[in-house]
């Protein structure tokens, strides 16, 4: 039996230089800020970076050793010579079997989840390796109206993928707070922390939302496989950024931050 999630993600992990690019858009860079001081707050010992890509969320991790998973062997040979402190390892999230039971002290699966088939079997697994008093960081997309789950791949065909998990789209869903919480509950851990963040990213942004549609649209029929597709969402990526910094220097963060309940992310801080 063919599978697809193995080919998709060695696929894209061999074309799409896909840390280089989430990392240079607004919400990336907020992501990666707020996972960092996230991280400065657990306590002492290894890391296990799950789905790790090149280690780029892991690697100011200075208070024990680093260790990251991922199923693409070609993101682990591209991060052992940007982040060579790591020690990578090629396995699937679905099955932690090469790792011993109770061995982990602290684990963050960041983005990562939203893309698994079978995410309490994973958190399970986790349960195991982890050590009595460990600690997990999860994070995931929040959604607002409905919940995604298949998804084209968008700018990934700018860079040579053609087929995801489902003939042209991937997996890629999102959890609401409550249901991160219930899933890792079930899993045996007890939560510390849930909630969501990049607040300050909602609401403003809905018009670039549009421009970026309309690239899209545009986009899709003249040069959907072409480096151009990739261009025009670097430019919007480039204008969010600078827009972002203009406004908030004036408070607009901290406004919508007030303003709104629910970030774009959620997240669970748990202990085994």
């Amino acid at each position: 039996m063919k599978d697809h999630f193995r080919e998709f993600y060695e696929s894209v992990g061999s074309s799409y230089p896909e840390d280089n690019i989430v990392y240079k858009t607004l919400s990336g860079y907020i992501r990666k800020k707020w996972i960092e001081k996230k991280l400065q707050n657990m306590p002492a010992g290894n890391l296990l970076d799950c789905g790790c890509n090149i280690g780029t969320l892991s690697k100011k991790w200075h208070r024990g050793p680093i260790y990251g998973v991922d199923i693409s062997y070609a993101v682990l040979k591209r991060g052992k010579y940007i982040t060579p402190r790591t020690c990578f390892i090629q396995a699937d999230l679905r099955n932690l079997a090469m790792l011993q039971e109770n061995s982990i002290d602290n684990a963050m699966a960041c983005e990562v989840i939203e893309h698994l088939d079978e995410p309490v079997a994973f958190l399970k697994h986790l349960y195991q390796v982890m050590k009595k008093g460990g600690h997990v960081l999860i994070t995931a997309p929040n959604f607002t109206r409905s919940r995604p789950k298949l998804v084209p791949l968008g700018i990934m065909r700018s860079f040579g993928v053609t087929a995801g998990t489902n003939h042209d789209q991937y997996l890629h869903t999102a959890y609401k707070p409550h249901e991160l919480t219930a899933m890792v509950q079930d899993a045996g851990f007890t939560v510390i922390e849930q909630g969501s963040f990049e607040h300050e990213l909602r609401g403003w942004l809905k018009p670039l939302t549009v421009t970026q549609q309309l690239f899209d649209s545009l986009g899709k029929r003249a040069f959907m496989e072409s480096r151009m597709y990739y261009l025009l969402h670097h430019f919007i990526d480039l204008m969010e950024v600078n827009l972002f910094i203009i406004f908030n220097s004036f408070g607009l963060g901290w406004i919508l931050g007030k303003v709104f309940r629910e970030g774009r992310r959620s997240y669970i801080l748990a202990a085994k």
